[in-house]
């Protein structure tokens, strides 16, 4: 699995969360941390690991909570003898910050839009048309095989099954993704 933020997540979350979808001990769990590009990583070694005979059946895919990401004290295991301190946001530091150039990831985005002439405009109308791409396909049943309903238990009543894409924008125009 996928996982950039894993500051205060404990050891190999995929294999926390291997164990507590009730995988057997045996099932290998590896966690992946590509920045952005974690979960589709992780997609890619499942695959490769099916061709080349390694395995059979692979869970893979990304898992990511910002907002669980904690603040932390640099330098405050040996502790601090005078003067003022900084917390540090985990979100930004290792997971939004370039650290090569010293800014925010937002920044990156810009200036490769700048360098290869995107606008603004030209961006929004293509987020537009890939929500309303995965609308249709969502509403012809075009994910329905890829998708393993979970069933999520109720305090009362019987469990819910989750079976749909929570992401898809409905109707998505240029004016409600604005």
């Amino acid at each position: 699995m996928g996982q950039v933020l894993t500051a205060a997540s404990g050891q190999n979350p995929a294999r926390q969360a291997s164990r507590k979808a009730g995988l057997p001990d045996m099932v290998p769990a590896m966690t992946i941390n590509k920045v952005c590009g974690s979960g589709l990583k992780a997609v890619m070694l499942a695959a490769n690991a099916i061709v080349a005979g390694e395995a059979e059946i692979v869970v893979a895919g990304g898992m990511e909570n910002m907002s669980a990401a904690p603040h932390v004290l640099p330098g405050s295991r040996d502790g601090f003898r005078m003067g003022d301190t900084k917390l540090v946001d985990s979100m930004i530091v290792d997971g939004l910050w370039d650290v090569y150039n010293q800014y925010h990831m937002g920044i990156t985005a810009e200036n490769v839009a700048k360098e290869y002439g995107i606008t603004r405009q030209a961006q929004d109308e293509f987020a537009v048309g890939s929500q309303n791409k995965a609308e249709a396909a969502q509403k012809a049943g075009k994910f329905d095989e890829e998708i393993v309903p979970v069933l999520i238990p109720q305090r009362k009543g019987d469990p819910v099954a989750f079976k749909t894409d929570e992401y898809v924008r409905q109707g998505a125009t240029l004016e409600s993704m604005a």
